[in-house]
């Protein structure tokens, strides 16, 4: 299924601290079928060689014999703790339960399906977008964009770090956005990767467009690129577009990104 988000409605604690993993081809002895009021059908209680047992989807087992089976894919029956009111990625349906990611981390685990609803694709779609108000203030409103602040609140970080929209020697730097975005608690990856395909992105990224040379030094425009309910929007700041959400790929022509983790509630 394409990743969407999900609300968490209920609470909910693994009762399993050694959940069962195991690789693709791995040997699995099959005992019994879950019995339960929760509509949790085709789960199989298994065991493999040096692990405690667990609960295995159907899916995952090709039976040998009514006992022996094996590994159709690689598994784990690790469950995630989560607490209500967080929004999670949800990226795989199985027999009641979610394969779910916390957003902005990569902690993973599933989630018994009765305790998510899924967020509305409307309110994943919000119109607001951080403009910013300097021609060279594209890094400041892009970090805003991403935290959630006012490119005024941005702007007043930055200075107070002697980071002004204004300094060219910014202007072909990537370390002052990575700075601006640990302020308020996301991080950055190290580095910078080519752009190869709008599919192959991140659910997150600093994205680099209109990249071009000026006396030999590299100059490029900041913009956010981000996936919510499996569609990707870009959010540019720059204030003469007649929409500042985009989604006309074939017209930016990345030449980098910057994958970013959103804090963590």
């Amino acid at each position: 299924m394409t990743r969407q988000i999900f609300i968490v409605t209920l609470d909910h604690n693994s009762e399993f601290p050694n959940p069962i993993t195991f690789a693709e081809g791995a040997p699995l002895s099959v005992g019994e079928a879950y019995q339960g009021d929760e509509g949790w059908d085709n789960w199989f209680f298994c065991t493999t060689p040096g692990q405690e047992g667990g609960w295995v989807p159907s899916q995952v087992i090709e039976r040998l014999d009514e006992q022996r089976a094996r590994a159709r894919e690689a598994y784990t029956a690790r469950e995630l703790d989560v607490r209500a009111g967080e929004r999670l990625l949800v990226s795989r349906s199985l027999n009641g339960w979610y394969w779910c990611t916390r957003e902005g981390t990569a902690e993973s685990g599933w989630v018994p399906q009765a305790n998510l609803v899924q967020q509305p694709v409307e309110e994943t779609h919000s119109t607001a977008c951080v403009i910013q108000e300097e021609v060279s203030g594209c890094g400041i409103a892009a970090s805003a964009n991403i935290l959630g602040k006012t490119y005024a609140e941005m702007k007043t970080i930055a200075n107070a770090m002697g980071i002004h929209a204004e300094d060219e020697s910014l202007w072909s730097d990537t370390q002052y956005v990575r700075r601006l975005l640990a302020t308020g608690g996301a991080t950055a990856a190290a580095g910078e990767t080519p752009f190869e395909s709008w599919e192959s992105l991140p659910d997150l990224a600093l994205l680099a467009i209109k990249h071009h040379q000026e006396n030999g030094r590299d100059f490029w425009h900041w913009v956010v690129c981000e996936r919510l309910a499996g569609q990707l929007r870009v959010l540019d700041s720059a204030s003469y577009l007649p929409s500042n959400i985009r989604t006309d790929f074939t017209a930016m022509q990345p030449k980098w990104f910057i994958e970013v983790n959103r804090p963590t509630a």
